[in-house]
C-alpha cells in the first residue's frame, strides 16, 4: 500500500492582541443574552469588537463584547453589571 503524503497544517496567526487583551488571557465577560461567563480568550473579531472565549465551566465557545471584559472580578459583581448591560444592536 502506498504512503499518503502528509498535509501541512497551516496555523492562522491572526490577531494576537487587541485593546490591551491578548490571546490566552483569562477574563470575565457578559454575553449578548446577559449571561456571565469566565474563560480564556481564543480569538478576536476586530471589526465587530467581539471576543471568542473558551468557557472554563464547560459551556463551550462563547462570544462576548470587548467592552464587557474584566480580568479581576467576581461572579456576583459581574451579574450586577449584566443587569445594567445593554447589548449593541
Amino acid at each position: 500500500m502506498a504512503k499518503r503524503k502528509k498535509q501541512k497544517v497551516v496555523v492562522d496567526a491572526g490577531l494576537q492582541e487587541l485593546n490591551g487583551w491578548k490571546i490566552g488571557d483569562v477574563v470575565w465577560g457578559i454575553r449578548p443574552n446577559k449571561e456571565v461567563c469566565r474563560g480564556e480568550i481564543i480569538r478576536f473579531y476586530e471589526s465587530e469588537e467581539l471576543v471568542q472565549v473558551l468557557c472554563l465551566v464547560g459551556d463551550g465557545y462563547l462570544i462576548c463584547e470587548m467592552r464587557t471584559l474584566e480580568e479581576s472580578s467576581t461572579k456576583p459583581l459581574m451579574k450586577k453589571k449584566a443587569k445594567e448591560y445593554i447589548p449593541r444592536s
